[in-house]
């Protein structure tokens, strides 16, 4: 959202539960404040949001699955201790019995 000066107010009156499900759905699309949420629902499109949630959460599951390959990594070290994991970051010279990819 651009940051441009508000300088007119719309208001109305809401349940409490119309504005859980205001607050619920504000929060699921990574809006600051049910206010946000409600101007981008009524003036714009709330894509934007969804979007950047999209973003975050492939960026999320990256990460996990690069933690799953170490953790199993590392349960592999465990389990044989003796054994020589090479990294494929390391070059021929530099591999040690603890180095885990």
């Amino acid at each position: 959202m651009s940051f441009r000066r508000m300088t007119r107010m719309v208001s109305f009156r809401v349940s409490e539960d119309e504005f859980e499900q205001l607050r619920n759905k504000s929060e699921a699309n990574g809006a600051r404040s049910v206010s946000d949420y409600a101007r981008l629902a009524l003036c714009g499109s709330t894509n934007g949001l969804d979007g950047q949630l999209e973003t975050d959460l492939h960026e999320l599951s990256d990460g996990i699955q690069q933690l799953n390959h170490h953790i199993r990594r590392l349960a592999e070290l465990m389990e044989n201790p003796d054994r020589v994991v090479r990294s494929p970051y390391a070059t021929p010279a530099n591999h040690t019995r603890s180095e885990v990819s």
